[in-house]
């Protein structure tokens, strides 16, 4: 299978996690001699990784003071997001033959292709006055003065255009089974 080369992003992400993964994973902040000192605890014991400046401004001691800790919990807290929208996507691609049976109907594309019927202009002449010649610019104007419409986009828009067309819809069906 051939995969796609990945995005520079991608690639900072994943230089970003090896460095996590091969760092300690217990960080912490003590005081020698007044400076502050990054210490990092692992299997062979703690060591200082840094030591803060005594003029340091505060803001600049503090984001670096807490840059590992907060670099993991980020790392954590992405993965887990990235997670649940994997889950999330999954769950969407597995139900969405469901989702297309609730997907709105398309009452303008329904009336277009009415109108483009034999059938329908004959109803549409017997019972709503439509004069000859059966055209479909006379049957689409016909249909939207029944309607109240100025276009067929309205059927998908409007609620009672919709009713409307329905009603019509429901009005030619019986008629065709006469």
């Amino acid at each position: 299978m051939n995969h796609p080369q990945p995005s520079p992003q991608q690639k900072r992400m994943d230089a970003i996690r090896n460095r996590v993964a091969l760092a300690a994973r217990d960080w912490g902040v003590h005081s020698d001699d007044g400076r502050l000192c990054l210490t990092a605890t692992s299997n062979e014991g703690t060591i200082v990784v840094a030591t803060i400046a005594r003029d340091a401004p505060v803001g600049e001691s503090e984001l670096a003071l807490s840059a590992p800790e907060d670099l993991i919990w980020l790392l954590e807290t992405y993965e887990a997001l990235a997670g649940r929208y994997r889950t999330l996507r999954a769950e969407l691609r597995r139900d969405a033959p469901h989702q297309e049976q609730q997907r709105p109907k398309d009452y303008a594309a329904e009336c277009a292709m009415k109108c483009a019927e034999p059938a329908f202009k004959v109803f549409l002449e017997e019972c709503h006055g439509l004069t000859r010649p059966l055209s479909d610019d006379r049957v689409a104007t016909k249909v939207r003065s029944i309607l109240k419409i100025s276009s067929r986009a309205e059927l998908n828009d409007d609620p009672a255009a919709a009713s409307r067309w329905k009603k019509l819809r429901d009005h030619y069906d019986a008629w065709r089974k006469r």
